[in-house]
């Protein structure tokens, strides 16, 4: 075998416990190392964490009738006990075309405790960490004029916190209105397409595989 043939097939071995972990639904783990903060999968009904290094998460709109284009997943939990957190929505949603995001007209708001950020003005929220936290924000799509159209949309975020660097930016794939199938493709395209599989970048070097910038 190659050696090219050989790192592929090291980095889809390293992808496959992620792969099993979203068979169970993930909400966001915020947790510190390294003077950093970074995300992972949590299963918030049995407390453990379900993929270390998780960054992408997905969520469903609309299935309380009552609010139409909202919902409140996924939740956020964190072992960081009396720190602060916040929660910076990013400006810029996309829409899945089939094959990828294009941008989207529409915007997404995150909201908890009064506070919010949005995809078109950014902004954020914050909390504090308190013992048992299962924290849901409300996710509420918007059309540019009048109710938006059903799709699965992108938004992405990072956390922050005094004293720590800023996580890497997370990625959330919501769905409004369209199919499970449809739904778990712009996942998984997500995946493949915004976050380096955990461990390739270093084989990657390792072979010599990487490109290295001149000074």
């Amino acid at each position: 075998m190659s050696l090219t043939r050989s790192i592929i097939a090291v980095a889809a071995l390293a992808v496959a416990p992620s792969a099993l972990a979203e068979e169970v639904h993930a909400d966001i783990w915020v947790s510190a190392r390294d003077g950093a903060l970074f995300t992972a999968g949590w299963d918030h009904a049995s407390g453990q964490v379900i993929n270390a290094s998780q960054r992408v998460f997905e969520g469903e709109l609309g299935i309380d009738p009552d609010f139409p284009f909202s919902g409140d997943e996924p939740g956020i939990g964190s072992n960081l006990l009396g720190i602060t957190i916040t929660m910076n929505v990013l400006q810029g949603l996309g829409v899945w075309n089939g094959d990828g995001f294009d941008a989207s007209s529409a915007f997404l708001t995150a909201s908890y405790g009064g506070q919010s950020g949005s995809t078109n003005a950014g902004g954020s929220f914050s909390f504090l960490v308190s013992n048992g936290l299962d924290l849901h924000p409300e996710y509420t799509l918007a059309g540019a004029s009048g109710d938006p159209v059903n799709g699965i949309y992108l938004a992405s975020f990072t956390f922050s916190a005094a004293g720590y660097q800023s996580s890497e930016v997370l990625y959330t794939v919501l769905n409004l209105g369209e199919s499970e199938a449809s739904h778990e493709a712009a996942v998984e395209w997500a995946e493949a397409n915004l976050v380096p599989a955990p461990g390739a970048l270093a084989l990657l070097g390792a072979a010599g595989l990487l490109r290295r910038r001149r000074a």
